[in-house]
């Protein structure tokens, strides 16, 4: 079973919901369409080669098409509110060109009933919707677990969880989480104090700013999340007269030579994450609690 992510435009040219129009019946898709009727998939790749030829249509139309997705697998989309929505493949590669389907410009489908999730997902999932790609994979193993779960739920279904594994807890978070988490933690575990103002997307450069109140010493933090390591020695020489605090669940690239850059271990932070659940935001429990369900292998507990 794969994972897949689809955006579906929210709207056509002609004014028509895209959305919509996949949610009524019970299916998603891409829009272009062929000059003529294709005849089968290999004649519409003919004719899609000959009208588009760039690399978002190859792309898109292979993620769709038979080499692409399977029936079986989930795919997830979201309307224009920010809803999320999960599916399951349950047909292969269709070519619909009524005059609803061009007016919604969807003509290349797969039969997928689609189910309300939710605002709340994943980080893992949330991140996947940021590039523009009409179609894509979600190679991640925690996100496929977590899809198979929700889809249990909302679908009613009993899909195996046949290995979770090593299911990261940090894959459940969102930046925003990421963030939250390693503020907390060196508030109420190191003693330091957040400096509200400095919580701004103009200082690019970190996270936020604490303090800490016996010595007015500063500290700044600089966290990320997926495959991205620190680099310690990229924080050497920056603001010498304040601490630094780093954090990647992915790991740094060498180990900190200077006392004052801080590489805050995934291991401390899973342990106080765990410890401190109850005065969590509400998307870090729920996202506690969810890492919990996943490693007992059981989509009802």
């Amino acid at each position: 079973m794969k994972l897949w992510r689809i955006h579906l435009k929210p709207a056509s040219k002609k004014g028509t919901d895209t959305f919509d129009h996949c949610l009524r019946n019970g299916i998603v898709g891409i829009g272009w369409p062929a000059s003529r009727r294709p005849r089968n998939w290999k004649h519409y790749m003919v004719q899609g080669e000959e009208k588009y030829g760039d690399k978002a249509w190859r792309q898109a139309a292979n993620a769709i098409g038979p080499e692409g997705m399977q029936v079986g697998d989930l795919v997830w989309c979201r309307n224009t509110n920010g809803d999320y929505y999960i599916g399951r493949i349950e047909g292969e590669w269709e070519y619909r060109d009524d005059e609803e389907s061009l007016r919604a410009d969807i003509v290349n489908v797969r039969r997928c009933k689609l189910h309300y999730v939710r605002k709340q997902v994943i980080g893992a999932i949330v991140n996947c919707f940021i590039p523009a790609a009409t179609v894509q994979q979600i190679h991640d193993k925690t996100a496929l677990l977590f899809s198979i779960v929700v889809f249990n739920d909302v679908a009613n279904d009993h899909l195996p969880l046949k290995d979770p594994g090593d299911v990261d807890l940090f894959s459940l978070l969102t930046a925003d989480g990421l963030e939250d988490v390693v503020g907390l933690y060196l508030q109420l575990l190191k003693g330091l104090v957040m400096v509200p103002s400095s919580c701004k997307k103009s200082t690019p450069a970190f996270e936020y700013m604490l303090v800490a109140p016996n010595t007015g010493r500063f500290a700044y933090v600089q966290v990320k999340g997926g495959k991205v390591q620190l680099d310690p020695a990229e924080y050497y020489k920056e603001h010498a007269d304040m601490d630094i605090y780093l954090f990647s669940p992915n790991g740094y690239k060498r180990k900190s030579a200077n006392a004052r850059v801080v590489c805050l271990t995934k291991d401390e932070i899973t342990r106080f994450v765990k410890l401190a659940k109850s005065i969590m935001p509400l998307n870090i429990s729920w996202a506690v609690s969810l890492w919990c369900r996943l490693r007992k292998n059981d989509p009802r507990k």
